[in-house]
């Protein structure tokens, strides 16, 4: 059987990289999601204030841990 007589598509290079930012085509339009507003102690939203609190609580952690440069200067 002779494969040029086949009248189907065919993917080639070019029909694969039409339209695509990166040639793969895959997430070529993902944008940063934005919530409507702002989490704050006052509207937690999405979150629970349980979850909210632990965040507040995990981020002061984060912030006040000593980096490795600060460690080696004390």
């Amino acid at each position: 059987m002779d494969d040029t007589t086949n009248t189907g598509s065919s993917n080639t290079d070019a029909d694969v990289t039409a339209g695509t930012k990166d040639g793969l085509g895959a997430a070529d339009r993902d944008v940063v999601y934005m919530f409507g507003r702002r989490p704050s102690a006052q509207s937690p939203y999405p979150f629970n204030e349980r979850q909210f609190a632990r965040l507040l609580i995990l981020r002061g952690r984060l912030q006040g841990a000593l980096s490795m440069e600060d460690r080696a200067a004390a």
